[in-house]
């Protein structure tokens, strides 16, 4: 599931939207849903050189107080039906202010077209009392 543009901020609206990156690249964002206050955002971005597009993607945890050990495969990555997996390191943070934690950054070359993209955070564990196997945000990039 998408977060609700109207729960967005004015700043994220560009984002979830699409936009331009440096060099003129398009970049975006988009985010999953859970029904708590711990989920995913993944952002895109497209760099050009000399004609070849790479889809850079970094995927985000957004949470209060988390606490979770990292793993070898925690979070997968799927670009127009092509898997890739990367691990996550742990998660220390007892605040009481929100807070976007990296989980895994990836390069995808030569990219074109439409690029439908998944993020899947194998998780796996409760959040303000709610279980949470997997967390996925789904969109697309806009080569």
């Amino acid at each position: 599931m998408k977060k609700e543009l109207s729960m967005l901020g004015d700043d994220e609206l560009m984002n979830v939207a699409g936009g331009f990156g440096e060099g003129g690249g398009a970049s975006g964002s988009f985010a999953s849903s859970t029904g708590t206050a711990l989920n995913l955002i993944v952002y895109w971005s497209v760099q050009n050189n000399a004609g070849q597009k790479t889809l850079n993607v970094t995927v985000s945890s957004t949470s209060y107080s988390l606490y979770c050990t990292g793993s070898a495969c925690g979070v997968e990555l799927v670009v127009n039906g092509m898997s890739y997996v990367s691990g996550t390191p742990a998660i220390e943070y007892g605040g009481n202010s929100p807070v976007t934690n990296q989980l895994a950054s990836f390069s995808i070359p030569n990219v074109s077209g439409p690029v439908s993209i998944t993020a899947i955070w194998h998780f796996n564990g409760s959040y303000s009392g709610v279980s949470i196997g997997d967390i996925r945000a789904s969109g697309t990039a806009v080569v």
